[in-house]
């Protein structure tokens, strides 16, 4: 299933589970967060999502929908 990460309301990456969980541990490797807990990202989805809301970061099922202007 298609997971999208989102920052202030627009996607940052879009990709399955073990893609964003990838995508995290590569871009934010000099992450507090990420070097404490990246390791265990698959074992501890809980962990995963306090991660993500550390960076400023949402985990959504659904696009979002952009206004126009």
């Amino acid at each position: 299933m298609m997971k999208y990460l989102l920052r202030d309301g627009k996607v940052e990456y879009s990709g399955n589970k073990q893609q964003i969980i990838d995508y995290i541990n590569e871009c934010y490797e000099d992450d507090y967060w990420v070097q404490q807990y990246g390791k265990i990202f698959n074992k501890d989805f809980d962990k995963f999502l306090y991660t993500i809301q550390c960076l400023g970061l949402q985990l959504s099922n659904k696009m979002p929908k952009y206004r126009r202007r």
